[in-house]
């Protein structure tokens, strides 16, 4: 309607030019038409005139037709509808988000319920059907959240990675890796490098105790910063643990003992520095190759890692355990003793309580009754009660050794390792 009255302007403003800076309205000129019979004739302004009259007529008429479509006013009232139809529901929540404030509160049946009622609403998407199946699945519904995740997949193509994903956690958390390791497989050939796709394939690959793949995976979740440095320490560290276990219990029937031991040797020989000084690591790497016959091979990893760090477990491993060459482990050890005199009184005792042990092994009863009694100066504890009990019982203490008999009960300790210990003749008979 606008542009109709600015053209309708702009004639009258031409034609006004014209007049006034021409000889127009003395000389209008003339115009005549025959044709046949028939003969127009008339002035120029006035068929100028006529032009624009019928030009600006034929514009009205389509504005006018265009107002009065009927599908104009069908497209109208249905964004009407909808405006109102938002004002009105702006007062009261959909099902969708009632669903998913459900949710997030944990009423998973509501939360299904809800989510699945709201598909029909216009603010739906693919967020109900895969709301729905994690709901479904805490419900533990395997067929319904299955159901959602491939009506998700159909209804919404765009979201079909996301449903995937979902479908792995879910699978995953069911117990079912496999399947979820065929699903994240299948999903990497089209999302590179998701930080929750690679997360998922860790807890995966840990789930299938598939340490070597577990161990490809590794540098690429460090190098895209999806592991913090002591999860990356702990993870390899595992690795590492399930790997000796697998060398040491022997679990390849072709090789005999001393190629066991051979093979788990060069294990721990190329193992890193840091896992040479971890206690954890060297505890077990001791046990098992002790298990396989090396108990010079255990003695040396615990020797080098309490030298380059103290620890108690470590120690108190080196007593308790039947590494061979007792009198060379018994002088390192006091030697230890000796150049350790910063020790706090914790570690003072669980070395005394070593040197204890390994003085049993060379027979030395009374001098292991005495590092016994100073480790428990230094800290009582249930393993050095009951090996003094021990020792007193078979030295004829009767008295005293019943006394710590009591306190070993009474802190409920471990058994005692088999140590060797004095044979009193029997008593003769009176």
């Amino acid at each position: 309607m606008i542009r109709l009255f600015v053209y309708a302007l702009a004639a009258i403003v031409l034609a006004l030019l014209v007049i006034v800076f021409t000889d127009f309205p003395a000389d209008p000129g003339y115009l005549l038409i025959a044709f046949g019979d028939y003969t127009f004739e008339t002035s120029v302004l006035a068929l100028a005139l006529a032009v624009a009259f019928i030009y600006l007529l034929y514009r009205l008429l389509r504005v006018l037709l265009n107002w009065i479509n009927p599908w104009r006013w069908g497209h109208m009232s249905a964004r009407m509808s909808r405006r109102f139809g938002a004002l009105f529901n702006s007062s009261r929540r959909s099902k969708t988000q009632e669903g998913m404030l459900a949710l997030f509160r944990g009423n998973w049946q509501s939360a299904y319920n809800l989510l699945m009622q709201g598909n029909g609403e216009r603010e739906a998407s693919a967020v109900n059907y895969l709301g729905a199946a994690f709901a479904a699945h805490k419900l533990e519904q395997p067929e319904l959240w299955a159901t959602c995740l491939e009506t998700a997949e159909r209804r919404y193509p765009q979201a079909r990675s996301t449903a995937g994903i979902v479908r792995a956690h879910l699978l995953q958390r069911g117990g079912q890796s496999e399947q979820a390791l065929k699903t994240i497989n299948s999903l990497r050939k089209s999302v590179l490098n998701d930080t929750a796709l690679m997360s998922l394939l860790k807890q995966v690959y840990i789930d299938l105790e598939d340490w070597d793949e577990l161990e490809k995976l590794l540098p690429v979740l460090d190098r895209n910063k999806m592991l913090k440095e002591a999860e990356s320490r702990r993870l390899r560290r595992h690795i590492f643990a399930q790997r000796l276990h697998a060398a040491g219990i022997g679990r390849d029937a072709s090789l005999d003992r001393e190629e066991s031991l051979n093979k788990l040797r060069q294990m721990w020989k190329k193992a890193p520095d840091e896992f040479h000084q971890a206690p954890a690591l060297v505890s077990q790497y001791s046990r098992l190759a002790l298990r396989q016959g090396g108990g010079k091979d255990a003695a040396a990893a615990i020797e080098h890692a309490l030298a380059t760090r103290w620890d108690n477990e470590l120690i108190e491993l080196y007593g308790s355990l039947a590494l061979g060459d007792d009198m060379r482990r018994l002088n390192l050890a006091e030697e230890w003793a000796g150049r350790n005199g910063e020790l706090r009184h914790q570690e003072q005792a669980a070395l005394r309580l070593a040197l204890g042990r390994l003085c049993l092994r060379n027979e030395l009863w009374g001098k292991a009754k005495e590092y016994l009694q100073a480790s428990i100066g230094g800290k009582a504890t249930a393993a050095a009660h009951g090996e003094l009990s021990r020792l007193l019982e078979n030295l004829g203490e009767a008295a005293a050794a019943k006394r710590h008999l009591d306190q070993y009960r009474k802190l409920a300790a471990e058994p005692l390792p088999d140590l060797p210990q004095p044979n009193l003749p029997a008593p003769s008979p009176d």
